[in-house]
């Protein structure tokens, strides 16, 4: 599964949005998300069980996981 998420100058996770698309439009009405000076967005792949987690920790933990490994690659 595809998400983006949004980090800090630290790399502190900050949100995160499934897909990598950050704008959307239905009929009249569109939307798009952007964020402040020094903010950074990630498009990384994430398991597919991700969406299905309830307990916060247990997401925030995985997700920093992900982020950890995309950073990490060269």
């Amino acid at each position: 599964m595809k998400m983006t998420i949004i980090t800090d100058d630290q790399n502190n996770i900050l949100g995160a949005v499934q897909g990598h698309s950050l704008s959307d439009k239905q009929g009249s009405v569109e939307a798009s998300v952007s964020f402040g000076p020094g903010h950074m967005t990630h498009m990384v792949e994430v398991d597919d069980d991700l969406a299905t987690i309830n307990d916060l920790d247990d997401f925030q933990n995985r997700l920093n996981q992900h982020l950890q490994q995309h950073l990490a690659k060269p």
